[in-house]
């Protein structure tokens, strides 16, 4: 930013100047070498105006500036030019807070990079080894550890506690509860991978198959069920 450039011009003339200064002393001094040295003229009250507004700007605000000032003062600093200048001084020293972090992350991209996925990694593995899981075991669910060696991952599934309270096989007869006073269904149906009816107590998807039970109805009791 160009802000910085005149910071650092006058920071350089106050280390150049012999004993103590002040900001005249050195916008002269700067001034005489533009002159005698760059043959460029920039006057001292000029000067002194830049060096006022740039301490005076916040992080995120730059002077207006002439270019060729800025050039000149990037010479008296010792670069070839701006872009020199900005190569030495990279945006996370002269620039707004945003551009200070845009620069950090770019400095160290490879670093970040690896130390997001180092973060995933151990936020994956702790959150997989907390998590908990069930089985089912032919009638209901059941909660169980990770364990491939003893069960096959079609077989695990995640913990879900309704499922462990509520979801049974069950083999209904006419006296069963099929439905609540309201109407409300109470038992749910599915074939398995045998082609074979079966019941059961909470709508899910069947353990076996993996598709959505259906309500039962009075058509499927007649038929299946209560046949008498």
């Amino acid at each position: 930013m160009y802000k910085e450039v005149v910071k650092q011009a006058f920071d350089k003339a106050k280390h150049d100047i012999p004993g103590r200064s002040n900001k005249t002393n050195r916008s002269e001094h700067i001034s005489n070498i533009l002159l005698e040295d760059y043959k460029y003229q920039i006057s001292s009250r000029t000067l002194r105006n830049l060096y006022d507004d740039s301490v005076k700007k916040n992080d995120k605000e730059d002077i207006s500036i002439n270019s060729n000032y800025i050039q000149k003062l990037c010479l008296y600093l010792g670069f070839e030019n701006y872009n020199e200048f900005l190569k030495e001084y990279p945006n996370d020293l002269v620039g707004s807070n945003d551009q200070k972090l845009l620069a950090i992350i770019k400095k160290n991209k490879a670093t970040l990079i690896i130390s997001v996925l180092t973060i995933i990694i151990v936020l994956s593995v702790t959150t997989f080894n907390k998590q908990r899981w069930m089985i089912w075991d032919d009638i209901q669910y059941i909660e169980v550890d990770f364990d491939a060696e003893k069960y096959s991952l079609s077989q695990l599934k995640i913990y879900n506690q309704d499922h462990i309270d509520n979801f049974k096989r069950v083999i209904p007869d006419c006296q069963t509860e099929f439905f609540n006073n309201d109407g409300a269904v109470n038992i749910w149906y599915g074939k398995n991978n045998s082609g074979e009816l079966e019941y059961f107590t909470s709508i899910a998807k069947h353990p076996e198959t993996n598709k959505t039970l259906r309500e039962i109805s009075d058509y499927m009791i007649k038929k299946y069920i209560c046949k008498e």
